[in-house]
């Protein structure tokens, strides 16, 4: 399909699947990365290091080492590769203008970076897909030192921005909702808080009803999660700025996870330098046994693809109702109670498909 872009050749000499050079190396440092999880969790996925409490095993400066070896390599490749620049000098960036400066550099023009976005935006994808243009995020990397009922101290805050207002507003999971009324479920009016849930199955092929995917709502609306937005509400100047300039495209998406990508590299680093400086700390509290019995309560964290969060009740010391809403739930969501489409359906009106038989645009 794109094979006379000019940029088409080099694309596929370092993103080709399985044999392109940054594919290739993508593979090898991804698997680098996980030893850092494997030092930490035992194993990827379905990690079972940790419990009510704390974590099942104390660390030791060995540990802390290795993780931090590991890191410092993987920093290496992806200022290399990724960035053509150092990691400071990359997360300085804070307008639209300075970025697109910066990448008509030799070191950033070159690299895996500024081949996406010139590539991308020849392809005008910043200008398609955009979406809802609510966002939200639950906040990221909570800071120990202010861990505390509510336990909502986050070094990157998290919150609802509302598109229309402009307005950033305090994280209240009170507000929300997930609705049923084209899923493949038993029905219920209107929407129900996760603690109030329900998931009960009711296939009905032929009807208006249409996928076993809920729509879950903030505040009664469509909202999309992810990098994009994680950033943008914990005020990442950059993002603000390109976002706020021209919308919520496809491109800015997966730009939005090469910027979080090296935000956790910062984090990490910093993180494992004060754990090293924390070892004789205790790896576990019990819990008091009366918080075993009787309760409910939810926990609310930033995955890689966005807003994950579990809610819980539990009675007689046993679980009575758990309800998770993923980040796909949140972007994939069908059609709710009132008839408003999820952020992906909306992401496709008005696209442009060169052939319906081959929709390329759409993936």
């Amino acid at each position: 399909r794109y094979a006379d872009n000019p940029l088409f050749d080099d694309l596929m000499a370092n993103f080709e699947p399985f044999k392109g050079a940054i594919h290739r190396q993508t593979l090898s440092i991804t698997r680098r990365v996980l030893e850092i999880v494997a030092l930490f969790g035992g194993q990827w996925p379905h990690s079972s290091y940790m419990l009510p409490g704390g974590v099942v095993t104390p660390q030791d400066v060995r540990r802390v080492l290795a993780c931090r070896a590991v890191l410092d390599e993987v920093v290496t490749w992806f200022e290399q590769y990724v960035l053509g620049a150092p990691l400071d000098e990359w997360l300085d960036l804070a307008s639209a203008d300075e970025l697109f400066a910066w990448l008509e550099r030799p070191g950033p023009a070159a690299a895996a970076l500024g081949l996406m976005t010139r590539f991308a935006r020849s392809l005008q994808l910043h200008r398609q897909g955009a979406g809802t243009p609510h966002l939200l995020s639950y906040g990221a990397w909570c800071d120990p030192e202010r861990w505390g009922p509510s336990y909502e101290a986050h070094l990157a805050p998290g919150g609802f921005y509302d598109g229309d207002s402009g307005e950033i507003r305090p994280l209240d999971q009170n507000r929300i909702a997930e609705h049923v009324r084209h899923s493949w479920f038993r029905r219920y009016p209107g929407g129900l808080h996760p603690f109030e849930g329900e998931t009960v199955p009711d296939y009905q092929p032929g009807t208006d009803r249409y996928t076993w995917a809920k729509a879950p709502r903030y505040d009664g609306k469509v909202v999309q999660t992810g990098p994009l937005a994680e950033l943008f509400i914990a005020g990442d100047a950059l993002i603000r700025d390109l976002y706020k300039n021209e919308g919520g495209g496809a491109w800015l998406r997966q730009f939005a996870r090469v910027r979080r990508a090296a935000l956790e590299m910062v984090q990490a680093r910093q993180m494992l330098d004060e754990l090293a400086a924390n070892l004789d700390g205790p790896h576990y509290l019990h819990p008091p046994p009366e918080a075993e019995v009787d309760g409910q309560g939810y926990g609310l964290v930033m995955a890689a693809r966005g807003a994950l969060g579990h809610w819980v009740r539990i009675r007689n010391g046993v679980i009575e109702k758990y309800q998770i809403v993923t980040p796909t739930a949140w972007n994939a969501s069908p059609r709710d109670s009132a008839g408003e489409m999820g952020h992906w359906e909306r992401s496709l009106i008005g696209l442009r498909v060169q052939d319906p038989e081959d929709p390329i645009e759409v993936g």
